[in-house]
């Protein structure tokens, strides 16, 4: 996150301090941040804000091409910020991610995957999956994916990039270590009947002697009765605490009730961390005393604290000229007292919950892919467990899907190439300079086919492509071709000899192999550099037909900086065309590439 631009997923199993670890770096690293969840709620434990609201985005499905309303303060916060990380993205669906791409790269003007800005994904895939209604929306989601599982990673622009995976492993939250092993094994689809034998040696009622325990649930609804019974339950006078709001905050983004409704003797969930450790969110308590404008509660330890009441902000980010760095505008603020009714609580809404011990009713089964582990997971050990069914193998299902994207997990060959090349170049593109950046791919290009990584090569050749405006400084940089690569068959190391040949000035060996890539595999990339050769070699006019090829396929809207150069360039100079209002255009996309303007200035003599 310090020395790169590179984009990643976080994750970890539950508990292993991933939400600390983000809060923590964004202190530490001098970057512009930006926090955005698939919820109100999430977005306002995380700090930040929702990703439909700040992409603007529709809340349906979101087809290809679809692009969110952003207004200018939005826009001008995109354009400064540095990162932008997405929590609990196992919820966020795949449309939306490519939903934000576009975006992204339509309002920065380029290419680049999410218009060349860093993205942190964070979340456990397996926990609760992404939402997606049966009927029409379930059936367009599949016409546009191909698939039946539509996590984040599917979204096209996921599979267009390298996506470095980085898992946490150590567990804070649980310390006994059979536990531990019992929910990998739930987590991992690896339930024995050791497994079950262990988990449902716990089916059993939690008696007064226990303490308080907290019931989850498969249902909302479920959860609501059993609290409103509950209170119903206590003779004792009922106190209602209104909460307010100052400014703007949307009532689906309220942490809390509007409306907390009280007696002395309920069993309430502190909803936050306090500030002085007293409590987390998710620490159980009974209401011990109320008054009009005092709540008293005491833990499961004996101990009594009056409850401050507490806000909480509904966020937005805005950019500040003066002091150029991005600031979280607050829009509105609610406060209420943290606390909600805890006798039952949904698996869903206890995700990010820790409880000390906790009652699992099962009596509607576990019915999505991760529920039973997301369950299972919240408390801290198997003593404080208390089940009201036997488990059954088919509660504790995890998408074979998701097991198969886990596999790559912690590469670390693939972690340490990802740094190595983005301290190569961070530094660089932060600084606008688009040419160095693309020499330093370039020789990384060299190095990986030297080594035999073909697949790596691969990796960084595109990065040079995407990066690169203006290549004649370039011409002649690297020295030679490896011999291997030129006796491989796959299109892929074809396309490294013509790109290398290119680059060390053998523009007949270029234009040869670039012919025999376009032969197997029909790309821009291999368009680009065939036109680069026949241009140095002075066939301009075949030059020009090769463009035309590749204008027919650019996207104005997302521009790609390297054609726009080299049409402009060899309209303006050999073909006779007027080239300026390309020239113009890549100024536009990239008013901080000092060699467009300069080029505008030598190479236009039209322009005053």
């Amino acid at each position: 996150m310090a020395n790169t631009n590179s984009s990643f997923f976080l994750t970890g199993r539950a508990g292993t301090g991933k939400t600390t670890f983000l809060h923590n770096v964004q202190k530490m690293v001098g970057k512009q941040f930006i926090t955005l969840a698939p919820t109100g709620v999430a977005a306002i434990l995380a700090g930040g804000d929702t990703i439909h609201s700040f992409f603007g985005l529709p809340m349906e499905v979101c087809p290809p091409g679809t692009c969110g309303k952003m207004n200018e303060a939005r826009i001008l916060t995109l354009v400064h910020a540095d990162t932008i990380i997405i929590d609990e993205v196992s919820m966020v669906r795949c449309d939306i991610i490519d939903a934000i791409d576009y975006t992204m790269r339509k309002t920065l003007h380029t290419t680049l995957p999410f218009g060349g800005k860093q993205v942190v994904f964070v979340g456990d895939m397996f926990q609760l999956p992404p939402v997606v209604k049966q009927g029409v929306e379930r059936e367009l989601m599949r016409d546009l994916y191909h698939t039946d599982d539509f996590f984040f990673y599917k979204a096209d622009v996921i599979k267009r990039m390298r996506l470095v995976k980085i898992e946490f492993q150590k567990v804070y939250r649980q310390e006994d270590e059979q536990f531990l092993q019992l929910l990998e094994n739930v987590r991992m689809n690896r339930v024995t009947p050791e497994t079950l034998m262990h988990l449902n040696s716990r089916v059993c009622q939690p008696t007064a002697e226990d303490g308080m325990v907290i019931t989850l649930t498969s249902r909302n609804d479920t959860a609501d009765a059993i609290n409103q019974k509950r209170l119903a339950e206590i003779e004792a006078e009922e106190y209602t605490y209104e909460g307010t709001v100052q400014g703007r905050f949307e009532e689906k983004r309220l942490p809390v009730e509007m409306e907390l409704r009280l007696k002395v003797g309920a069993q309430v969930m502190f909803t936050r961390n306090d500030m002085q450790k007293r409590w987390v969110n998710g620490t159980i308590g009974t209401v011990a005393k109320l008054s009009k404008d005092e709540i008293q509660v005491t833990l499961d330890g004996g101990e009594t604290y009056v409850v401050p009441c507490c806000s909480w902000d509904s966020c937005s980010y805005e950019y500040d000229r003066k002091e150029r760095k991005l600031k979280k505008e607050v829009l509105g603020t609610f406060a209420q007292y943290p606390l909600k009714l805890a006798w039952a609580i949904t698996v869903h809404k206890s995700q990010g919950m820790t409880f000390e011990k906790m009652a699992l009713d099962l009596s509607r089964g576990m019915f999505a892919a991760g529920q039973l582990y997301v369950a299972l997971s919240r408390v801290r050990s198997l003593q404080g467990l208390f089940l009201s069914r036997y488990i059954i193998p088919q509660y504790a299902h995890t998408s074979r899907e998701v097991l198969t994207y886990a596999n790559g997990y912690n590469d670390e060959r693939t972690i340490k190439s990802e740094i190595e090349s983005g301290k190569a170049v961070y530094e660089l593109l932060h600084q606008h300079d688009y040419d160095e950046a693309a020499h330093q791919y370039l020789l990384l290009v060299q190095k990986k086919a030297l080594e035999g990584d073909i697949k790596e090569a691969m990796q960084q050749a595109k990065r040079f492509l995407d990066t690169v405006i203006c290549d004649d400084e370039l011409m002649g940089c690297i020295n030679g071709v490896p011999s291997e690569l030129m006796h491989q068959d796959h299109w892929a190391s074809k396309f490294l000899v013509a790109l290398l040949s290119l680059y060390a000035g053998q523009y007949e060996q270029a234009l040869e192999y670039g012919e025999r890539v376009l032969s197997l595999h029909l790309c821009q990339e291999a368009l680009y550099v065939k036109s680069r050769a026949l241009t140095l070699m002075e066939r301009y006019e075949e030059a020009d037909a090769v463009n035309v090829q590749m204008g027919n396929v650019l996207d104005m809207d997302t521009p790609d900086a390297k054609v726009l150069y080299s049409i402009a360039m060899l309209n303006e100079l050999h073909i006779g065309d007027p080239g300026l209002e390309l020239m113009q255009h890549l100024v536009g996309v990239r008013p901080k590439y000092n060699k467009g303007t300069s080029t505008i200035r030598e190479s236009f003599p039209c322009v005053v």
